[in-house]
């Protein structure tokens, strides 16, 4: 099985270190590619990492641009905010910034496993979706000759350029 990449982001080391060893990343199906104190860091990170999960820190350093970013460039790209304000006003900013999952500070490991899993099981299915598509795409692309050669003698037989006889 392959695991999906995943990269932490929080202006406080002691809160990204924390994380990652709370957490059974492989057991959920991921692995930390990488971590970072600020969005700035992130961005240039998440260039040569590609995480496939950010998980971030609401009030940071250069966070909306952050997001905004990742939704603009990778928009593939699942992020889920943490943050210690239980205020509206920041879920609603989140909400804005198109993020997947908002959960509160301090990181319940239980809480963060079960958003680990509902990401995973929606990672999984893009992936299937695409599988789909493409293995539409390519059904498709071999059948076209045959469509082709069909409406070639339809067409023929309809304009009356071919003589059964």
């Amino acid at each position: 099985m392959d695991l999906y990449k995943i990269m932490l982001v929080d202006d406080e080391e002691e809160v990204r270190t924390s994380i990652i060893k709370k957490i059974n990343w492989e057991a959920n199906g991921f692995e930390v590619v990488g971590d970072a104190e600020n969005g700035r860091d992130a961005l240039e990170k998440i260039e040569n990492l590609e995480p496939n999960v950010i998980i971030t820190d609401i009030r940071m350093p250069y966070m909306d641009a952050l997001t905004e970013n990742i939704r603009q460039r990778f928009p593939s790209i699942k992020v889920i905010i943490f943050s210690g304000f239980d205020d509206f006003t920041y879920a609603k900013e989140a909400i804005r910034l198109g993020v997947t999952e908002y959960i509160l500070k301090p990181v319940n490991v239980d809480e963060l496993t079960e958003i680990l899993k509902k990401v995973r099981a929606k990672l999984d299915e893009e992936i299937e979706s695409a599988r789909n598509i493409d293995s539409l795409r390519e059904s498709y692309k071999a059948s076209l000759p045959v469509l082709r050669e069909q409406f070639l003698n339809k067409l023929i037989i309809k304009k009356g350029l071919y003589d059964e006889n």
